[in-house]
């Protein structure tokens, strides 16, 4: 009888040992990366340029460029018949936004500002975030410009060629443009290193997609100005534009 009754206690303490192995087998590890210490921060400045500020229109703005000049010759225009190029490029920057993920964490540091930045001058300075130490991949980041048709986001002046001849055209944009970047992970481990966050953005890209024909305009004293707003119906198209229009690459000494 107490053979027996060794047996069955020896049975519960060996199912006992079994399950709380599974169970610490089976128990998520513990995360070990360290909370976010803001004040533990690196700084990071941030900078754009514009780069490729000439394009080639495509051959279905020829038609919309017809209709909005009175030149009927415009459209019988070859593909390839018309280029434009960029003097002046500004913007309304309203805020910088860096994301990534922080191992389990997805994190978000940003500035927030109102002013005109000159996307010509090269470069020009965004301003700078600070970012604590830490691991960062899947890194985006965003630059958010925004205006109305009295202070627009965005004014683009230049001239078109065509037959030789130069026509003067300015674009305004309004409503709220959201630059995206995709970068490489981000290793911060000496918050003493200040880091540079280099951002371009092609203008050639974004005339590929969104075309002078997309819109309409008006053509007087020998000037094409057409006026765009964003959050209407062309909302998704401009976005599509401006999508892979943007780099980004962040280094330090």
């Amino acid at each position: 009888m107490k053979t027996g009754i060794l047996h069955f206690c020896g049975a519960i303490g060996i199912a006992s040992i079994l399950l709380s192995s599974c169970a610490n087998t089976d128990m998520a590890k513990p995360d070990t990366n360290q909370p976010i210490d803001d004040a533990d921060a690196a700084s990071v400045s941030y900078e754009i340029s514009a780069i490729n500020p000439t394009a080639t229109l495509s051959p279905d703005a020829s038609g919309r460029l017809s209709a909005i000049t009175g030149d009927a010759s415009m459209a019988k225009a070859a593909s390839g018949g018309f280029d434009i190029t960029w003097d002046t490029a500004t913007a309304r920057l309203r805020e910088i936004r860096f994301d990534a993920k922080r191992g389990k964490d997805e994190v978000e540091f940003k500035l927030k500002t109102d002013r005109q930045i000159d996307l010509k001058q090269v470069p020009t300075i965004l301003g700078a975030i600070k970012i604590p130490k830490g691991t960062y991949q899947q890194v985006r980041v965003y630059a958010r410009v925004e205006g109305d048709k009295k202070d627009p986001a965005v004014r683009l002046i230049g001239f078109i060629t065509w037959d030789s001849k130069k026509i003067p055209v300015e674009i305004l944009l309004s409503g709220q443009i959201e630059l995206l970047a995709k970068g490489k992970d981000v290793v911060v481990t000496d918050t003493n290193i200040d880091w540079k966050g280099s951002l371009k953005i092609s203008m050639d890209l974004i005339l590929t997609k969104l075309q002078i024909g997309d819109f309409t305009g008006s053509f007087a004293n020998g000037k094409l100005k057409i006026s765009v707003d964003i959050n209407g119906n062309l909302h998704n198209k401009v976005v599509n534009a401006l999508e892979n229009s943007m780099s980004v690459e962040h280094t330090h000494d």
